[in-house]
């Protein structure tokens, strides 16, 4: 099966926090699942390596994730989800000045995380589940997979 591996579960591996997600990941690899990301996350992951992208190259090939690049279908599947949150997303006014404010939560790379897994993958392994669920809901995720295989 072709897992997509979002950037907090790999940040949760450097910063070992967050074990039940991780432990996901090592039963992922224990299962010979092909592990993939989208080039974003691997931008992602940068500033943890301070930019040493030859490290980062080889955290990844320890864990068997496999960068592959952003296709057109995956950005378009991003884009329309994408617009859908930004026409939900909160407005608030400034007490000082009483200008309107945008309010975002997140961000455009987590929406072509998850059109990568969409139009990729068999299933997305993330700790942020809530973004998914709401604008990807026919994403499935790694731990409904677990959870249906035999034990």
């Amino acid at each position: 099966m072709k897992i997509c591996i979002d950037t907090t579960i790999l940040i949760d591996i450097l910063k070992d926090e967050f074990r039940s997600h991780q432990e996901k990941l090592y039963f992922a690899l224990s299962k010979g699942e092909d592990l993939v990301a989208p080039s974003v996350v691997f931008a992602e992951l940068m500033p943890q390596f301070k930019g040493n992208t030859k490290s980062l190259h080889s955290f990844l090939r320890e864990h068997k994730i496999k960068i592959e690049p952003l296709d057109i279908d995956s950005v378009i599947n991003a884009g329309v989800r994408w617009m859908k949150y930004l026409k939900r997303k909160s407005m608030v006014k400034c007490s000082r000045c009483k200008h309107t404010l945008n309010i975002k939560e997140h961000f455009l790379s987590d929406f072509h995380i998850g059109g990568f897994a969409l139009t990729k993958c068999s299933a997305i392994l993330t700790r942020d589940r809530g973004l998914y669920r709401k604008y990807f809901p026919e994403l499935q995720g790694y731990e409904n997979c677990l959870k249906e295989s035999p034990a």
